[in-house]
């Protein structure tokens, strides 16, 4: 159906254009870095295309909710969904200097218990449990703090505010660890590095719109 659509969307036009709807979903903050420009340059070069970029840190149903396509961190769990992998990425530990002034820096993953740390509500669920590879096996460390959200880029500003110590992916704050904004903490004790990949349904026949789109998304994380 939607091929169809897209066919007499062309002979309608008379010229070779696409044209239509693509829906999709991607973090907050990696979202607003790096597909929001992408969105953008797409839309320039395809004007009869329209685009519902749905940006949220929660879990998003791609089929239930009609997206062609979500952004997503770590390994797929869900086994109808086709995978397209963007980049390795991993997850962070890191504060402000003027929190580590303060406070100072943790040398162990358990004396975070004696720090403020922000936490990342997914849902109903919250981040509170992170975790760490100590004398070589993983362990979780369960944190604390006063301030929650369901919001990473409101996460990376408390913590470049210096509220507190936070857990982010090191693609939303690659920029503020350049420019000292934010340090890297406990990298000694990473637990590793976990995919960044586009997922889409796979009983879904993709329009060309929707394979373009993807393309250009893979070509600004391969680069």
């Amino acid at each position: 159906m939607a091929e169809a659509d897209e066919l007499e969307a062309l002979i309608r036009l008379g010229v070779e254009k696409i044209s239509g709807p693509i829906r999709l979903s991607a973090p907050i903050d990696l979202g607003r870095t790096y597909v929001v420009p992408v969105v953008d340059a797409f839309l320039a070069e395809h004007p009869n295309v329209t685009i519902d970029l749905n940006l949220t840190d929660g879990y998003v149903d791609l089929v239930g909710q009609g997206q062609d396509l979500a952004i997503r961190y770590g390994e797929l769990a869900d086994s109808t969904l086709r995978v397209k992998r963007l980049v390795e990425n991993r997850r962070i530990v890191c504060a402000s200097p003027v929190y580590l002034e303060t406070r100072g820096a943790p040398q162990h993953p358990d004396d975070l218990v004696h720090h403020e740390c922000l936490i990342m509500r997914y849902g109903l669920t919250t981040d509170r449990d992170w975790p760490f590879l100590i004398d070589g096996k993983e362990r979780r460390v369960m944190v604390q703090g006063h301030r929650i959200a369901n919001d990473g880029e409101l996460v990376r500003v408390w913590c470049r505010n210096g509220f507190g110590i936070a857990r982010k992916s090191r693609l939303d704050v690659e920029a503020d660890l350049r420019q000292g904004a934010l340090i890297e903490l406990l990298q000694d004790f990473s637990s590793g590095e976990t995919g960044l990949q586009i997922v889409y349904p796979a009983t879904q026949a993709q329009p060309k719109r929707v394979r373009l789109l993807i393309e250009r998304i893979a070509q600004v994380f391969s680069s």
